[in-house]
């Protein structure tokens, strides 16, 4: 009972809001963490939070792409993607992630829905950019141009938690491969939403990647780019930090990064004081600081 009156600011603050959650492919992989996922999004659900699910299928997608004869190569955390990976993406991602996602989230009391990215995603084919490894093609590979915000809206305001998987369409019958974070960046904006989560395999934002205990409590916009630049985001926390950036300077008013493989991280995150992961908001709210996990 005592927590329930100490979380009880919080459930007020959050009622009705729409909250975007990304769960990454890793922290979905195993059942066991796909059902204490599920769980919290269920709790979240009820409290009276309006929730749009995104996913990922990174390690579902490698297993795929080995199996059918290819490595992955991934630039900067983001996946170089070849007709039979973006074959491999889609079997991964909409075939059986977004399927067994979406029946865990049924199994919790959710009246989730899943849904491919195609039908509410639309893309343009990204043109060789520059990266740490020099020029390079992305192959089958789209950036974000549209969200069909009508859609989601209409199956919120019906009391539905839509579950969306990648790839994207590109408005010309074929499908593009976007990153599941700035994907759901994309449609935080889009929705006006009050919260962006990034649940992944780290416990948040770390000062030194190699140091689980090094994590930042909280963050403000000017502080991550700073650590950014510092190099302490590497791989898939770059893109994060990118979908982040976009979340908040498109007006998106909190984000957060949590632990997937905490099967309390996300509730806490959301329905204490001192959180369990990282806080990052357009300006400094609290002194940002490390943490022993």
């Amino acid at each position: 009972m005592t927590d329930l009156v100490k979380a009880a600011p919080h459930i007020r603050m959050h009622r009705g809001q729409i909250f975007v959650i990304k769960a990454g492919g890793g922290t979905i992989a195993r059942t066991a963490s796909m059902r204490a996922f599920a769980r919290q999004v269920a709790v979240v659900q009820a409290l009276g939070s309006r929730i749009v699910v995104v996913h990922g299928g990174g390690p579902q997608t490698d297993a795929l792409q080995r199996l059918f004869g290819e490595e992955p190569r991934m630039v900067d955390g983001r996946r170089v993607t070849s007709p039979l990976a973006l074959r491999a993406l889609r079997l991964a991602t909409g075939g059986e992630v977004n399927s067994d996602l979406t029946a865990a989230l049924i199994a919790e009391g959710v009246p989730a829905l899943g849904l491919g990215g195609g039908g509410v995603l639309t893309a343009d084919r990204r043109p060789p950019v520059v990266t740490s490894e020099g020029m390079v093609d992305y192959g089958e590979v789209g950036d974000l141009k549209g969200v069909d915000a009508a859609a989601l809206n209409a199956l919120l305001d019906a009391g539905r938690v839509p579950v969306v998987s990648p790839p994207a369409g590109d408005s010309r019958g074929n499908f593009l491969n976007v990153n599941a974070d700035l994907a759901a960046a994309q449609i935080a904006l889009a929705l006006g939403a009050a919260k962006l989560v990034l649940v992944t395999g780290a416990p948040g934002v770390l000062r030194d990647p190699k140091d689980m205990g090094s994590l930042v409590s909280a963050l403000s916009l000017p502080a991550l780019v700073e650590l950014e630049k510092s190099g302490a985001l590497q791989g898939g926390m770059k893109v994060k930090a990118a979908a982040i950036k976009k979340a908040l300077e498109g007006g998106v008013g909190r984000v957060h990064v949590v632990s997937g493989s905490d099967p309390e991280a996300l509730l806490n995150e959301l329905y204490t004081n001192h959180g369990a992961g990282t806080l990052v908001t357009r300006e400094p709210e609290r002194a940002p600081q490390a943490v022993t996990v």
